[in-house]
C-alpha cells in the first residue's frame, strides 16, 4: 500500500558529528543516491526500492536509519549489509539494533 512504512527497521550509530554527516551524504550522493531535505533526509538509492530516512541528533552525536520500504525481492539483511558498510567506510561507529 503506497505511504505506508514496512518494518525493516531502523538502526543507529553513535559518535557522529557534522563532518561524518556531510561524508556519509556526499558518499550516498556519489553512489546515485538521490538526498532530499536537511536532517531528517529522505534519501533515494534508486537501487531496488531501497528508500531510507536519516535524522542526526546533534546533541547525542547519534544518526537513525531507517529503512522505509524497498522492492519485494530484497533480503532486509543484504540492505542493512550495504548500508553498515557504508557507513564503516565513514566511521567505525556502535551500532545498536532496534
Amino acid at each position: 500500500m503506497k505511504g505506508e512504512v514496512k518494518n525493516y527497521g531502523n538502526h543507529y550509530y553513535d559518535n557522529i558529528d557534522k563532518s561524518k554527516v556531510d561524508a556519509i551524504l556526499k558518499a550516498l550522493i556519489d553512489h546515485g543516491s538521490l538526498v532530499r531535505g536537511d536532517n531528517p533526509w529522505n534519501i533515494d538509492t534508486q537501487k531496488h526500492g531501497v528508500l531510507l530516512l536519516g535524522e542526526w541528533d546533534e546533541e547525542a552525536s547519534k544518526l537513525s536509519i531507517t529503512v522505509t520500504d524497498a522492492d519485494w525481492y530484497v533480503p532486509r539483511e543484504k540492505i542493512w549489509e550495504n548500508i553498515d558498510s557504508l557507513m564503516e567506510s565513514v566511521h567505525k561507529p556502535d551500532r545498536r539494533e532496534v
